[in-house]
């Protein structure tokens, strides 16, 4: 600290303390030996990340997302400290249980796709029963938030694909209710990837009205939609994402859910 010995008194410049303040940094010993957390436990209390993964048998990337997704710990200096009965009662809350982040579950995908462009992965699902077709779509915006839909229609066809049409067009209108300029579909329908075009006469009765929106839908949006195999992404259809849109589509109801969690 600048200081200026004049006679046996040390005095100071309040100017130069203050900007000396502004660098200054306590010794990791001094940060250890004084740290006090807010229930007045001292570090005497806490353990080490070694003790911890240790304690856990976890490996260091299990560590640090559980430490991402709300692990209790101090930060103290440099160094990270952990106290046992924090991590107890965050084990006993279940929050333990690390999800994948969204980005992780759409790649390899997402390596080459614009952060801003949202992907919707769909499914549709038949039933012979009740003459029922749903549909399920999940949209992924921004990697960090996604949002489930389920739509039903009553049909009779004996070609279950139209599900997956319908699942389409579902996409494509939310496209359109929300506004997006560009999106990614994901379809477990590979043939489509190549070559999106159906051919209105190979439908009959009620279904020929969707096939015919469909086409109409898919013009406004063509070049501004790429519809992508299941495959491209990490599982294939054991993703989550891919497994969250089927159970949509056979919920055969219509349903809103604004945040997924996984």
């Amino acid at each position: 600290m600048p200081h200026y010995l004049i006679a046996n008194e040390y005095r100071f410049l309040e100017g130069e303390v203050k900007e000396w303040l502004k660098s200054y940094k306590p010794s990791q010993e001094r940060l250890e030996r004084e740290f006090r957390d807010n229930k007045g436990r001292s570090l005497e209390e806490y353990v080490t990340e070694d003790i911890i993964l240790s304690i856990l048998r976890i490996t260091k990337d299990q560590f640090i997302n559980l430490k991402k997704n709300g692990l209790p710990f101090q930060h103290v200096g440099e160094k990270d400290f952990f106290h046992v009965q924090d991590i107890l009662d965050f084990y006993r809350k279940g929050d333990h249980v690390v999800k994948p982040v969204l980005k992780n579950l759409l790649m390899p995908l997402v390596e080459k796709v614009p952060i801003d462009v949202p992907i919707l992965i769909v499914d549709g699902s038949y039933n012979f029963n009740n003459a029922t077709a749903g549909t399920g779509v999940v949209i992924v915006r921004n990697r960090e938030t996604a949002a489930g839909y389920s739509t039903v229609r009553s049909i009779k066809t004996t070609k279950p694909i139209v599900c997956e049409l319908l699942a389409i067009l579902d996409a494509l209108k939310l496209m359109k209710k929300k506004k997006f300029k560009k999106a990614i579909i994901i379809t477990d329908q590979k043939a489509w990837t190549s070559s999106f075009s159906i051919d209105l006469q190979a439908y009959q009765g009620p279904v020929k009205q969707y096939i015919n929106e469909l086409n109409q839908v898919w013009n406004q949006y063509k070049g501004k939609v790429e519809i992508k195999f299941i495959g491209d992404l990490k599982e294939g259809k054991n993703n989550p994402l891919y497994k969250k849109a089927h159970e949509l589509s056979q919920e055969h109801r219509d349903c809103v859910i604004e945040r997924l969690k996984f």
